[in-house]
């Protein structure tokens, strides 16, 4: 039944597979309105792939790709075609495992970094009676993201862009903590990343080392989860130390990983292919 509850939301958002993005783009806009697009993201690709590569003097790494992911978010049609064409997969792998372990997902949830709203409103639709609310800095995903809610009629989910936004909410409702956080490929944006042609020279760092690089992050996620609560984490790692250093991290801040939910998995990724970690931690206290 899981597999097929994914195709059913996939089939009902829109969600296709796609294997040449051009392509799709010239049936979907037409043909003069098409080419634009295939200039202005092959533009946007190239600014994109140089700043992760070489960095961007004092872009932090969360920057380097937001007018890209703005461009790709301007309407709910081109942000659904994109993640056809470059997540289809991995948010089949991601479905299936927030599926397995359902019984993690109870009252508030929260999705950090939920982009346009694909997992944050799978979530709603399989938890009818949690409040879930998505956050991501983009304000294009946001909008994008709440306009994939109204399409679905969902009632219990909410999308913002700040923190400090989300604390009003929590304080209107009375709510200080999550049930559960959902941090969904956040880990690289908001942890201190080198440009990516240094990052060979991080893969020798200590374990103690790559806990201290991800300790901040891992306080600001611990920070959101009640005592007992969980954090579902999906994060791309290739590196198994740096991952370890992302765990390590997590248990100083309280959270410990749940026996037997580590799982890694492979999947292409637009014209790549990226290894990804998934895993529950439960805060103690």
């Amino acid at each position: 039944m899981q597999n097929q509850d994914i195709r059913e939301y996939f089939s009902r958002i829109g969600i296709q597979k796609i294997t040449k993005l051009d392509t799709a783009l010239l049936e979907a806009f037409g043909k003069e309105e098409g080419e634009r697009h295939i200039e202005r993201l092959d533009e946007l690709f190239g600014r994109s792939e140089e700043r992760l590569l070489c960095g961007t003097g004092g872009t932090v790494y969360l920057h380097r790709q937001e007018e890209l992911v703005a461009y790709m978010n301007q309407s709910l049609k081109m942000s659904l075609l994109a993640a056809s064409f470059y997540d289809r997969v991995f948010f089949k792998r991601a479905a299936e495992f927030l599926l397995e372990y359902a019984s993690c997902f109870a009252e508030d949830i929260f999705d950090m970094g939920c982009g346009n709203g694909i997992l944050t409103c799978f979530l709603a639709l399989q938890h009818p009676d949690s409040h879930v609310t998505g956050l991501d800095l983009s304000k294009e995903a946001v909008c994008v993201a709440g306009e994939l809610a109204g399409k679905l009629r969902l009632q219990n989910v909410y999308f913002m862009r700040n923190v400090q936004e989300m604390k009003k909410v929590q304080e209107a409702q009375k709510v200080q903590e999550c049930g559960t956080l959902l941090s969904c490929r956040t880990a690289h944006e908001n942890v201190a990343w080198r440009p990516l042609c240094e990052e060979n020279a991080a893969a020798a760092l200590t374990a103690e080392e790559q806990e201290q690089r991800h300790r901040q992050y891992a306080g600001v996620l611990s920070a959101l989860i009640k005592p007992r609560g969980y954090l579902v984490s999906v994060e791309r790692y290739d590196d198994d130390r740096a991952y370890a250093g992302l765990v390590r991290a997590l248990e100083r801040q309280g959270l410990l990983q749940v026996k037997g939910t580590h799982m890694q998995f492979s999947c292409k990724c637009g014209d790549g292919t990226g290894t990804f970690q998934t895993g529950i931690f439960q805060k103690t206290g």
